[in-house]
């Protein structure tokens, strides 16, 4: 059974960690060790304004403009919000990635739907949803910086059911689901989507900035699914 959170990790980081590897060594980073060669779109030394006006396009939300917000973050609000304006996918988003950036493994469990994660384990001291949580930012630690803090989500991408490769995640989510909860469990779920944070999302680490898809040129990819009436990262 330990195998099966090495597995989630794995496919929630696809293709990412050997993204990361195929950068090459730190011989191009900067003195805190977030690579700063990114390309032509590379932040560098750019204000917050400038980047904005170059490079994002969408709805945005700020942490100065909404109080359900940590992290400025752009999406199509035509997945998110419509008409009704609400952002309650968004807000996990945020909330997710906040947590990551604390390193506050408390907080990411509480994006995932009550009691998924402890499904897939043994019970194992060794294999509990904060190891697998932890682990999972280490990872990132590892391909990113230590102290890696996002400071802008582009929400780049949201798949739907019908999409290929989004009915491949939500296969392999409603069977996980399905095992721990029983068939019934998918009768509650309202809405499916595969999220990509990447395009212009850009991190810090120190003084210095670097954008995600120097790292990670697909992104990081997961699920939303709404059960309930509410949203959860899977």
């Amino acid at each position: 059974m330990k195998k099966i959170f090495t597995t989630i990790a794995a496919a929630v980081l696809a293709g990412a960690m050997a993204t990361a590897v195929s950068c090459g060594d730190k011989s191009s980073s900067s003195s805190s060790g977030v690579r700063i060669d990114g390309g032509e779109n590379a932040r560098k030394n750019m204000t917050d304004e400038e980047y904005q006006a170059a490079y994002v396009s969408g709805f945005d939300l700020k942490p100065d403009e909404d109080e359900n917000i940590s992290i400025m973050i752009s999406f199509d609000r035509s997945y998110f919000g419509g008409d009704d304006s609400d952002y309650s996918e968004i807000y996990l988003i945020d909330r997710y990635f906040e947590a990551l950036n604390n390193n506050d493994v408390q907080g990411v469990l509480d994006c995932y739907y009550p009691g998924y994660l402890e499904s897939l384990g043994s019970g194992d001291s060794t294999d509990t949803p904060e190891s697998y949580v932890q682990n999972y930012r280490d990872q990132l630690a590892s391909a990113l910086v230590d102290n890696f803090k996002f400071e802008f989500l582009d929400v780049s991408n949201c798949q739907l059911s019908g999409d290929s490769e989004a009915d491949s995640f939500f296969a392999t989510d409603d069977g996980a689901l399905e095992n721990a909860f029983g068939a019934e469990i998918l009768d509650k779920v309202s809405d499916r989507k595969l999220v990509t944070i990447g395009g212009y999302t850009y991190f810090t680490a120190d003084s210095d900035y670097a954008e995600l898809n120097t790292f990670f040129t697909e992104g990081i990819k997961f699920c939303v699914y709404t059960i309930d009436g509410k949203p959860y990262i899977f």
